[in-house]
């Protein structure tokens, strides 16, 4: 059994990283159950590392992710 790599000019992606993208809600100096604006940060192992190779080296790169079912909880 063999490998055949297919040439870069036919994929559309370098990398296609699968798992979760996490997002931290960031207060600042507030409290969360008092604050009325969160700044938003990304973040996750595999989305890190889609990031960083499309970043430092130039790489098509994507995640595929998938959004949580479930209700929101409240912050108070």
């Amino acid at each position: 059994m063999s490998l055949t790599i297919k040439p870069k000019e036919s994929c559309k992606w370098d990398l296609v990283s699968l798992g979760e993208v996490m997002l931290r809600l960031d207060p600042g100096v507030g409290r969360v159950a008092t604050t009325r604006t969160f700044q938003a940060w990304e973040g996750g192992g595999e989305y890190n590392v889609a990031r960083g190779l499309k970043r430092c080296f130039g790489l098509r790169s994507s995640i595929v992710t998938a959004l949580a079912d479930q209700p929101r909880r409240h912050l108070v």
